[in-house]
């Protein structure tokens, strides 16, 4: 191992983050004893890198396709092997730390036989007890994905559509491979016609996930999306309101074919920390990073190379066109971070971006065109790990985002739930080009996210399936604010969130309305601190009654109390409908005049008055006859209608404790069995019961 010693004159520590190349983030644990199993050939080396006596193009060649994984001012953090140490060391880099990859993850490792598939993977109502294949302790395979989206437009064809919107490289070239699917969620999904002709006019929400195979934990969230969505429709006012405004479109695996491979990898034997995360041998594919285009690919002549720095295929974050070729990007195709022959030369990029094309339109903004306030549209890509949002542009930090505070606003607000790191990627990593997200914002024009979830304590790039529910416990919040953001994305998130309200029927009909609104809800990431948006003081609340949220209808709510985070209580009028459900809608402005986005909660019914029904089929005169007898045992006055077989009647203003009282004549010798319906209203509240009758003979 090198000495330490510090940068040469004209050399500084940060030149380091402004030259990096590399994958995907990863928090480091501190570093512990080697593990007793280890050896140089199957454990993956973990590199922490200084510039030492590097010049600025001497650090861009030497870290140009390796598999950079973290970067600070100061340093930077690759996997490699024992080749990779040499290499760095030649260009003049120090190498001031190794640790084996399992010791990063905080526990020592051992190899155990394949993981029994852990029963408890969400499912929603509707496919409840549905089985799919699993590996490494719960995570399905490409096959369980595709088959549950299929599952899911099946069994919810009103909420979702399955688009088969391309093809993985695999399959191009009849190797086998995949179709890649997407799911578009929202109400109505039956019934609005052809997606490509956009006819509900509805923003609309992007998410990808698992664009780089061994990051097995994005599809898994993607996946558990598609789950909340469908399980809150009709059953949460927020989610309800979200899909009856919005279309969701979930891609859980850009790659297909990588996330086969590295399924295949974890279904053997698998080495695991005491915690249960994987720390796969260092030759093993399941560290497949990107797709399996394998045309310029040249094996390694080391059997031991790590495979992690040393295997087929393009990276897909590498082959958008905007900057492509740029920062952090290989033209080795061994390498990580090999960018391709040419921007979208990879089935799975351009048929992604044709899609996109398709959803959004197309808006170019650059780096002076600034898209209007009104653009609709918000995409987010999931990956692991190193808890980060990063927003655009990520190939080069200094390059100017016309769009840049409400796309920073939105990143926090998001950050929020999650309390990820949060910037441009030179800002918080290093920069990197050909990403889907700057192509998304330079092109399309729509906020754009990645996403690093995790770190080295809960599991790196393998985390045990055990640790998915609290993964998703912080992503949830996240992802349906982001969505929730897709209606006004320039202009919502620079404004406060309702954090809390309630709703309900006064004694005089009126609608009383009370809660709590913040500007705070803001990431609070130490790192992040510098960028962080400034905070403003709550200064007025609107709230409305309807199936849609409506600014112009809206009633002003006090605020009840002064700061960024401040109480508001007030009243709306009656509804027409008290007996119905209704949505309330609810927002905040704050001193800088941005209102945030809309609240939804529900206005349940006022309860329907309060009746004892008695039904008897009984005989008169030979002839059976159904009588009805309706108690009110409420406190108010009531009005009666009473249905049955035989005939109908209405009873006007029936007195607590008063009955309405009707024999209906079957002018028949017997009734059958049936049922009397009774509708009993005051107030505009309503109450139906239905009794059953038993047959009745009377000859």
């Amino acid at each position: 191992m090198s000495r330490l010693h510090p940068p040469p004159a004209g050399v500084s520590r940060p030149l380091l983050r402004a030259v990096l190349g590399g994958a995907t983030a990863l928090a480091l644990a501190a570093s512990v004893a080697l593990p007793a199993h280890a050896t140089d050939d199957d454990e993956v080396a973990v590199l922490t890198v200084e510039p030492g006596e590097a010049t600025a193009a001497d650090v861009a060649r030497a870290l140009a396709g390796l598999d950079v994984v973290a970067s600070t001012p100061d340093d930077a953090t690759v996997l490699g092997d024992a080749a990779t140490v040499d290499a760095l060391e030649s260009a003049g880099l120090d190498v001031v730390r190794a640790q084996p990859y399992g010791d990063t993850l905080g526990g020592s490792s051992a190899r155990v036989a394949p993981l029994a598939a852990d029963a408890g993977y969400p499912l929603p109502e509707r496919l409840a007890g549905t089985g799919y294949d699993t590996f490494f302790g719960g995570y399905r395979t490409v096959a369980a994905h595709e088959q549950f989206l299929a599952d899911a437009a099946d069994a919810y064809g009103e909420l979702a559509e399955l688009v088969d919107y391309g093809d993985s490289w695999l399959k191009t070239q009849g190797r086998g491979g995949h179709d890649v699917w997407a799911l578009r969620i929202t109400a109505g999904a039956d019934a609005d016609g052809d997606w490509r002709e956009h006819a509900n006019a509805k923003p609309r929400f992007f998410l990808t996930a698992q664009a780089h195979a061994r990051e097995i934990i994005t599809s898994e969230l993607a996946w558990r999306l598609v789950v909340e969505l469908l399980d809150g429709y009709g059953t949460d006012p927020q989610i309800t309101q979200l899909l009856d405004t919005t279309e969701i479109w979930v891609a859980p695996q850009n790659n297909p074919d990588g996330a086969a491979l590295v399924e295949e990898a974890l279904s053997g034997d698998v080495r695991l920390t005491a915690a249960g995360d994987g720390n796969p041998v260092a030759t093993s594919k399941a560290w497949q990073r990107k797709n399996l285009n394998d045309t310029l690919f040249v094996p390694p002549t080391n059997p031991n190379a790590s495979y992690s720095g040393n295997h087929p295929g393009v990276d897909l974050n590498r082959n958008f066109a905007t900057a492509w070729g740029g920062a952090s990007t290989s033209t080795n195709p061994n390498a990580a971070t090999y960018l391709g022959t040419a921007p979208f030369s990879e089935p799975e990029s351009a048929s992604q971006a044709e899609l996109l094309r398709e959803l959004f339109g197309e808006h170019e903004t650059g780096t002076v065109n600034a898209a209007p306030d009104d653009r609709q549209g918000v995409f987010v890509n999931l990956h692991s790990y190193s808890d980060y949002v990063i927003y655009p542009y990520a190939y080069d930090a200094t390059a100017n985002v016309p769009n840049l505070e409400p796309i920073k606003a939105l990143g926090f607000r998001q950050s929020h739930f999650n309390g990820f790191d949060t910037g441009k990627a030179g800002e918080i990593l290093y920069d990197n080009a050909g990403n889907d997200i700057d192509w998304v914002y330079d092109q399309i024009g729509i906020p754009a996210y990645t996403w690093e979830i995790g770190t080295g304590a809960t599991g790196g790039f393998f985390p045990s399936y055990a640790r998915a529910g609290t993964f998703w416990d912080s992503a949830r919040p996240a992802l349906l604010y982001a969505a929730g953001a897709a209606g006004d994305p320039y202009r919502s998130p620079l404004g406060p969130s309702v954090t809390d309200v309630e709703v309900a029927h006064a004694d005089d009909g009126t609608v009383t309305v009370a809660g709590t609104a913040s500007d705070e809800t803001l990431g609070a990431n130490p790192r992040s601190a510098a960028r962080r948006p400034a905070v403003h003081d709550v200064t007025a609340v609107q709230a409305v009654v309807g199936d849609a949220p409506d600014g112009a209808a809206a009633v002003d709510v006090p605020v009840t109390s002064d700061g960024a985070t401040a109480t508001f209580a007030g009243v709306l009028p009656a509804v027409d409908e008290p007996g119905e459900r209704h949505e309330v809608h609810v927002r905040a402005r704050n001193a800088a005049g941005h209102w945030g986005p809309w609240q939804t909660r529900w206005l349940e019914p006022v309860p329907g008055p309060q009746v004892e029904v008695t039904v008897d089929a009984r005989c008169l005169a030979g002839k059976a006859v159904v009588a009805v007898r309706v108690l009110n045992t409420d406190d108010a006055t009531v009005d009666v209608d009473v249905t049955t077989p035989f005939g109908s009647r209405s009873f006007a203003d029936v007195a607590p404790g008063r009955n309405a009282y009707q024999s209906f004549a079957t002018r028949q010798a017997a009734a059958p069995a049936d049922v009397v319906t009774v509708r009993a209203a005051a107030g505009g509240a309503t109450s139906t019961h239905e009794v059953a009758y038993e047959a009745r003979a009377c000859a």
